[in-house]
């Protein structure tokens, strides 16, 4: 998996950027890495039940089974979703509204605001109610509506992007906790280890895999947009055509001294152009929180198919090594003689 994992990145990393997407160097190692990585999966699959994908999960009964497979898929969307937070949330902060290093954390501190509330909110929901469909059902679809949000960004809307950030936490909070509930409830107390390990190794890789594309994709369209951006703007503010290639690069570069000695740059152009460069970074910002949306759709799905698993959201220890006093443990004891 490491190897294959590894590969993969690595190809997803070059194209758009070192080299052409179409370049054997990154068509080689994007296809390697697939290859090894559907090679490792059909061994966990046919070639042993006791790996580290261990049958045992997959195959409980009254539906567990399936839940904590659907569960480990909806961590693996719960990574792709919150990893376009995590990492363009602050290059939009720092493009599109404040650079000054505290004011940008202080923007996300929202996030995890939101976060407290939904984990608490929607925590006591799945307690209270003994089930984790439609909590998980109602976290997913916060959590798409503020992608959605953010997709429609614009230069001047810093305060749309905090109420975004709060609303990615929030449906955060809900998410996490109730996926990694979700399948050490459905996953037999000797494997609890084995499945949240493959839990946590899930989210590292999807995370990892959405990092590459996100960031291939972000650069492929900064690099289209931002001298586009900025050659329009300095045409339509009176710059001679001869001059923009000159102007554009000296302007990316921050050179002043050409800047200076180019014919027609004014107070006013650079001001537009840096209206356009804002303008580059949040239409080119905008395909990653697109490319989130249809991972949290699916996710809304998938979570229809998780079975009921109320009678599992007890307060039963299957290996106490002391007396519990929990609320409701009498209950349960009771229920067991």
């Amino acid at each position: 998996m490491a190897e294959g994992l590894s590969v993969f990145l690595a190809g997803l990393n070059l194209g758009g950027g070192l080299y052409a997407w179409s370049d054997v160097r990154v068509l080689a190692t994007v296809i390697t890495g697939v290859v090894v990585l559907v090679g490792f999966l059909l061994y966990e699959w046919r070639g042993t039940k006791t790996g580290i994908l261990h049958h045992e999960i997959f195959t409980g009964t009254d539906g567990t089974g399936r839940t904590a497979a659907i569960s480990m898929f909806l961590i693996v969307v719960e990574a792709m979703m919150a990893t376009a937070y995590y990492l363009f949330y602050p290059v939009q902060t720092t493009a599109l509204f404040d650079t000054e290093p505290m004011k940008v954390v202080a923007r996300q501190e929202a996030f995890w605001v939101g976060c407290i509330i939904g984990s608490v909110l929607f925590g006591y929901w799945s307690t209270k109610y003994k089930t984790i469909r439609a909590p998980l059902a109602g976290g997913f679809f916060i959590f798409s509506c503020a992608m959605v949000g953010f997709s429609t960004i614009q230069p001047g809307h810093s305060v749309n992007a905090i109420a975004f950030a709060t609303m990615s936490g929030f449906g955060f909070g809900v998410v996490l906790i109730l996926v990694v509930a979700g399948v050490q409830l459905c996953t037999p107390h000797h494997l609890i280890a084995t499945s949240t390990a493959v839990v946590t190794t899930s989210r590292a890789a999807a995370g990892a895999i959405a990092l590459a594309m996100y960031a291939a994709v972000f650069r492929t369209r900064i690099e289209e947009k931002l001298p586009a951006y900025i050659a329009e703007a300095a045409v339509a503010n009176g710059l001679s055509p001869d001059s923009v290639p000159t102007f554009v690069g000296a302007f990316l570069s921050n050179d002043t001294v050409v800047l200076s000695n180019t014919t027609g740059v004014t107070t006013a152009l650079i001001a537009a152009s840096v209206v356009a460069t804002k303008q580059a970074y949040a239409d080119s910002l905008r395909i990653v929180f697109i490319m989130a949306i249809p991972f949290g759709v699916t996710a809304l799905a998938a979570c229809y198919f998780l079975a009921d698993i109320n009678k599992l959201m007890n307060y039963g220890v299957d290996a106490p090594v002391e007396t519990l006093h929990a609320k409701h443990h009498q209950d349960v004891e009771d229920h067991r003689e």
